[in-house]
């Protein structure tokens, strides 16, 4: 734990907070997102800000980069108040974050987009790195080609890039969300190092991640929400993830169920020289082929940008396949199975509608509705669909109000009504915390359990081992390893997910 990573002597009190944020209070209609929130970041250190969907995180940075005003409370920078509610003023306080959708502008190269965040308002934009730029791209080891266009990058590529955007602006509080969520083990690895370097010269790093392998390896402090709280301040070092655990979910009981031990049945879903069509007009998905039987959990895996999304969506009927047959067989009518989207608002729900009316969104033709939708019935639905996974929400409040994890439990909760033979999920867990990961793989691991076929695309690597019963792992839009989970590991998965890059 920590290995490699030195604990800065600034956390010993020889120097002032960079960074203080003091009874922090934001409230949304009747929600506290934040109450009294309070913690500091010394300087040339890593805290990590841990804490269950909607425990008021986001929140939290939101107001720290000038995105939220407010209810109560201030933000100081080098013991001076900061002006609130103003992105400007925060990014004039060395104040920069890297969303997990990064900001960037394909069509235009690495330096181009520095260009954009570093000489906005120029009337002539410098086309190729100032001496500036080139300094800090060696101080900290970004290994980036800048006349590249962002569109032929790699998403490890493009992180980095956004990194150094920030950094470039003058940055001392790098705020990363969710970081490795697109990337490979040996990628996070490099991310990390350079992690390391940008702390090592005096600037801070907050880190929003839920892998709490990653916590353990990087951060050496930790601050942790819950309920709009600050519930934990403190140290990193020499705690187990079992402990990073229980200071997230409290007393709770978080426990994992095991892989679905029976024989596969009947054939669910069958996939023959499948080919996708990407955004760049080139196939994504190469003449792809697999088949799922019941009673099993198929997990699909790789580096981001291999195709899984696309192979997802188009079985889904999101994306329209160029080649190739699916063959899909459901109990339902209309698509005939459950399809859990990647992405919630905007594809799997509409924002602008109620949860009431998400929850009939793709079942209102299915039984017991008909022509007529009867109020009684819609609200018992919505109540069916929300209990699932309890999510405890007014029914008439607009959907998107709802943290990430209460808007995949109402996506599952639909979905799983009615006890479909075929469950298609696309990256179910991403971005949820602990606790809502594990309810949403133990009702995955349920309905395998129940004789279903499951097939998901996952980037937790650990994940798919503990519950999968088999793997496929994508490079180059190729199925490049199909293997029975017993007979793999994770060394393996992440030497065929990189064969694309290697070859």
């Amino acid at each position: 734990m920590n290995a490699g990573f030195p604990i800065p002597l600034q956390v010993n009190g020889a120097t002032a907070p960079l960074c203080r944020l003091q009874g922090v209070t934001k409230s949304f209609g009747k929600l506290v997102a934040n109450d009294d929130v309070s913690f500091s970041v010394m300087p040339g250190e890593v805290v990590a800000l841990l804490g269950e969907n909607g425990a008021g995180k986001s929140t939290a940075m939101n107001v720290l980069c000038g995105l939220y005003l407010p209810d109560a409370g201030t933000v100081e920078v080098d013991e001076r108040p900061m002006a609130l509610g103003s992105p400007a003023a925060s990014v004039a306080r060395g104040i920069g974050m890297v969303h997990q959708q990064f900001k960037l502008v394909p069509s235009l190269t690495a330096y181009e987009n520095v260009s954009l965040a570093v000489d906005r308002g120029r009337v002539w934009q410098r086309r190729r790195p100032s001496d500036e730029v080139r300094r800090l791209m060696a101080e900290v080891g970004f290994d980036l080609d800048m006349g590249k266009p962002v569109w032929r990058m790699s998403l490890a590529e493009r992180q980095q890039l956004e990194i150094l955007r920030v950094l470039a602006q003058g940055a001392r509080i790098l705020i990363l969300d969710e970081p490795t969520s697109v990337l490979s083990p040996l990628e996070s690895e490099r991310l990390f190092m350079l992690v390391r370097r940008i702390v090592a010269r005096g600037r801070s790093v907050i880190l929003i991640s839920h892998k709490l392998s990653e916590i353990r390896q990087v951060a050496s402090r930790l601050v942790v929400m819950r309920g709009g709280r600050v519930v934990f301040e403190g140290s990193a070092a020499g705690r187990s993830s079992e402990e990073i655990a229980g200071l997230i979910v409290g007393t709770r009981s978080v426990s994992l169920a095991a892989r679905p031990a029976s024989a596969p049945g009947p054939e669910r879903l069958v996939v023959e020289n499948l080919r996708v069509t990407g955004h760049s007009g080139r196939d994504s998905v190469h003449d792809v082929s697999f088949k799922v039987r019941g009673g099993e959990l198929v997990a699909v895996v790789g580096v981001a940008g291999n195709g899984q999304a696309e192979l997802l969506d188009a079985i889904g009927g999101q994306k329209p396949p160029s080649a190739g047959r699916i063959v899909a067989s459901g109990s339902r009518k209309g698509r005939g199975f459950a399809f859990i989207p990647a992405q919630h608002l905007g594809v799997a729900l509409a924002p602008g509608l109620s949860i009431e009316d998400n929850a009939l969104l793709g079942v209102h033709r299915r039984k017991p509705f008909s022509v007529w939708l009867r109020r009684r019935e819609v609200r018992r639905h919505c109540g069916r669909v929300q209990d699932t996974f309890g999510v405890v929400a007014d029914p008439d409040s607009a959907i998107r109000r709802l943290s990430g994890g209460n808007l995949q439990r109402i996506v599952l909760g639909r979905e799983l009504v009615g006890d479909p033979d075929l469950i298609v999920a696309s990256y179910p867990t991403r971005g949820l915390d602990i606790a809502a990961a594990a309810q949403i793989r133990n009702a995955l691991i349920a309905r395998a359990a129940a004789g279903a076929a499951v097939l998901m695309a996952s980037e937790e690597l650990e994940e798919c081992l503990a519950i999968a019963t088999r793997i496929l792992v994508m490079s180059g839009g190729r199925i490049v390893l199909d293997r029975a989970t017993a007979q793999t590991s994770l060394n393996e998965i992440g030497r065929f997910m990189t064969a694309a890059e290697a070859s």
